[in-house]
Order: C-alpha cells, then sequence, then structure tokens
C-alpha cells in the first residue's frame, strides 16, 4: 500500500513466513527494464499502479506438483517460489500468497496490505468496517453463465466485489472482471452484512453462499475507545463501585452505541450452548440437592478428607479430584456445575470457607488434560495432530497430579503465607523455562549433528 510502515522491513520482521494456514509464494516488483535483475522469489514487472493480492487456492501454489512452475497471472508470467524470510518489501510490492479463503480473512487485518481489486473493493456502497468475505457458487441457470464479471456489472448488481474466481479447485489466472463465468465457479467476494440475505431472498445468481469466518478487516480507529471502555469497566469493577455483571452491560452498550460493535455480532458472542449446558447442569444439581444425594456425597467425600488426616486439604483434595475426573469426561462448565452443590454442602459440614471451597472447583474443573474430550482445544488437536487417547494419558496425568498436589497446597495455606505461594510458582516457572530452553539446545544440538559429515 501506499506510505505502508510495511516497506523496508523483511517477510520475517513482518511475520509473513508464519501466519497460519497460508504462505507467501511470490513477490511482482515493479522496476525499470534497466534496472532488472534476478532475486531468487521474485518476478519483476512493469506496472505503473502495483498492487496486492491473494490466492486462495493452495493447488495454485504448485503446479502439477512440480516446483518452480510457472503459471499465467494477469498475461503475466509470475514464478511460484517460496520467499526467503529476509527479503525485503517495497512500496508497490504485489505479494501472491497460496492458502484457503479463510486465511484471506488474517491477512487483510494486516496494516499496511491492500486488496489486489482494492479499486474495485473501494467503489462498493458499504462501511469498510462492515463488509466480509464471501463464496458464492455461480448458479447452472443463473444469469452469470457466460457472462464476464465486467458485462454484468456485477459491482452494480451486487453491491459486491470479486477478488478471485476458482474453477475445478483451481484459481482463474486472470483478471476477475475479464473472466467469463460457468455454472459451478467460486466466487470470492467482498460485501456487505446484509449480501447473504439479500441474495438468498431476491436473487438466483448463486447456488450457494458462505461467509468467511472472522473476515472483517479490523476497525482500528476504534482501537483508543474501545481500551478505553474496557479499562474503565475494570477499574470500576475492581473498586467495587458496581458488580462485573453491571459493568459488562455498561461497557457492552456503550460499544454498540459507538459503533466498535454491531447487534449482530453482540447476539454472536453468546455462547448459547454453553448457557444451556449450564443451566441444565443447575438444573440436575438442584435435583440432587433435593433427592439427597448430593448431601450423601459430600459426607463420603468428607469421609474421605478425613481418612486421609490432613485436615481441610484432604476434603479440597478429594473436591479436586471428583471435579476433574468429571470435567475430563463432560464440558468443564457443566462440571463445575455438576459438582457445586456438592461441594458446598462439603464446605458447610466441615466450616471450610466456601471461597476456597469455590478456587478448588474452579481449578478442579479446568484441569482436563487427560482426554480429548475435556476441552475444546484437545478436541481441536486430536484429529489433525494424529493423537490417541492413550497420548493424552501419558501426558495429561503427570500434568494433571502435579497441577493437583500444587492447587491443594496454595489452597490450604494461610492468607498469611501469600508470599510463599508466589516463591513456589516462581520457582516452577523458571524450571520450566530452563528445561524448554535445554530442549531446543539439545534439538539443535541433536539435529547439527545429524547434518555433520561422518569422518
Amino acid at each position: 500500500a501506499e506510505n505502508s510502515k510495511l516497506a523496508g522491513r523483511t517477510v520475517a520482521e513482518i511475520g509473513l513466513d508464519k501466519l497460519p494456514g497460508v504462505f507467501l509464494v511470490s513477490i511482482d516488483r515493479p522496476t525499470h527494464p534497466s534496472e532488472r535483475h534476478h532475486q531468487p522469489g521474485l518476478h519483476h514487472q512493469q506496472r505503473k499502479k502495483p498492487r496486492l493480492t491473494v490466492i486462495t487456492n493452495p493447488s495454485d501454489a504448485s503446479a502439477e506438483g512440480q516446483d518452480n512452475e510457472t503459471a499465467s497471472v494477469a498475461n503475466m508470467e509470475a514464478t511460484f517460489i517460496t520467499i526467503a524470510p529476509e527479503t525485503a518489501l517495497k512500496e508497490g510490492d504485489v505479494l501472491w500468497f497460496a492458502g484457503s479463503a479463510s486465511a484471506v480473512g488474517d491477512l487483510r487485518k494486516i496494516p499496511g496490505l491492500m486488496s489486489y481489486e482494492s479499486e474495485e473493493v473501494a467503489k462498493i456502497n458499504e462501511k469498510v468496517y462492515d463488509r466480509r468475505l464471501v463464496e458464492a457458487v455461480v448458479a447452472r441457470r443463473g444469469p452469470l453463465v457466460g457472462k464476464t464479471v465486467k458485462e454484468m456489472r456485477f459491482r452494480t448488481r451486487y453491491g459486491a466485489a470479486v477478488i478471485a474466481v476458482h474453477r475445478d479447485g483451481r484459481r482463474v489466472h486472470e483478471h476477475p472482471g475479464r473472466v467469463k463465468l460457468q455454472a459451478g465457479d467460486v466466487l470470492l467476494l467482498e460485501a456487505g452484512p446484509t449480501f447473504i440475505k439479500r441474495s438468498v431472498d431476491n436473487d438466483r445468481s448463486f447456488a450457494l453462499l458462505a461467509e468467511v469466518e472472522d473476515s472483517a478487516p479490523p476497525r482500528l480507529r476504534f482501537l483508543i475507545p474501545a481500551l478505553l471502555i474496557t479499562a474503565t469497566m475494570l477499574a470500576v469493577f475492581t473498586a467495587n463501585v458496581a458488580s462485573l455483571l453491571i459493568c459488562a452491560l455498561v461497557a457492552s452498550t456503550l460499544m454498540i452505541m459507538l459503533g466498535i460493535l454491531s447487534e449482530q455480532e453482540a447476539r454472536d458472542a453468546v455462547n448459547w450452548e454453553v448457557y444451556i449446558t449450564i443451566a441444565s447442569a443447575f438444573g440436575i444439581g438442584t435435583g440432587l440437592v433435593n433427592s439427597g444425594v448430593a448431601g450423601g456425597i459430600a459426607s463420603f467425600l468428607v469421609d474421605v478428607g478425613e481418612a486421609v488426616g490432613i485436615g481441610d486439604a484432604g476434603l479440597l483434595g478429594a473436591v479436586y479430584l471428583a471435579t476433574f475426573l468429571i470435567s475430563n469426561i463432560v464440558t468443564n462448565n457443566a462440571a463445575a456445575a455438576l459438582i457445586f452443590p456438592i461441594a458446598m454442602d462439603a464446605a458447610e459440614q466441615t466450616g471450610v470457607d466456601r471461597k476456597i471451597m469455590s478456587y478448588c472447583l474452579m481449578l478442579g474443573a479446568s484441569a482436563s488434560f487427560m482426554s480429548p474430550f475435556g476441552y475444546t482445544t484437545n478436541l481441536l488437536i486430536y484429529g489433525p495432530g494424529g493423537y490417541k487417547y492413550s497420548d493424552f494419558l501419558k501426558v495429561g496425568t503427570p500434568m494433571q497430579v502435579v497441577l493437583w498436589l500444587l492447587s491443594i497446597l496454595f489452597l490450604s495455606m494461610d492468607s498469611s503465607q501469600w508470599w510463599l505461594s508466589w516463591i513456589i510458582t516462581s520457582i516452577a516457572l523458571i524450571m520450566i523455562i530452563m528445561s524448554s530452553v535445554f530442549g531446543m539446545s539439545l534439538s539443535s544440538f541433536t539435529s547439527s549433528s545429524k547434518q555433520a559429515p561422518s569422518s
């Protein structure tokens, strides 16, 4: 982009070589014919107004599986080569990325990058921060078949700009405005928030429409107001002027009124599944209390704690154990809601501070290391990472035991001994850092030893 802060910085400094789901495959750099020279990964061309673009299909980065394969891009030859991290960017460089459509949303959030079709996109009659990326499939009997984007006056008719066209899983390497569309073509569009609803209700041009998740551009002008509102909310709550619920509601209302957050975004931010799960768990918990089951389980936990013979720490340990075992089977929210009445009943029987018992419950419910189903992130890496259930048991069980012992130790301490918990935590943190550094050093030494020629 013009006057971009990225000019003069390297690919590694900006972090373009470590973006999830997308990688930089080529740079088109405008230059005078007399200044042309070969640089690895750079493709030079003459252009008065160079722009930035993306390839939204990984297959475009390697044609037929061959490295350094050339492809026609808008009547020019661009060589797709992995860019060296130390390559410095210049103003006007055209960066070609390969990745999924969802990764384009991440690129849009990098200040200083602008779309290859920025001139067309700028003409959309929608506020910049309200725009979204949408994938649209051209309908078989729709008016778009056999026509180019320019002939259809696409932006005027649909209120959206075409960023890229895909056909048979590959990007059509031609300017989107000149592509003669076919049935089944996938268009990557930049459009307003109501585009999908308008198209579904009033148009038959598209067989399928899907918004690219989290593809709205960043609202950088709202950064300072959002930070001030958040800081004020925390300050008011910390000063005990109002409850956290009231502070959060007021802060959310202010953000909606100022346009920092739209009403739809506010509604979408509410995870109704979590609230329904918690509400259902509270219902089950109430049933346990009314039936006397909670009291019976609480008495059992108290007996277990007394049998250990270490006072309140025994009861806290038993409650923590029961909570984290359940949290490895159901969600942590449901586990906390189920155990809450039992834990409070046990605290009442023994005189343990209810606040300490609540901390024990929170820590136990958040310790879901032994099962892939205990927490969302566990489940996310379970399939793609090729892990087995036994892997979680091998790695998660030691973590679970260590956290269990440390949590009970800290919770059992007198409030005047707070400094001791800080010392123990600091020592543990230093040990973790040292072990990480040692592990990286060992890995580096091992790899260098393997690469060294044998004598």
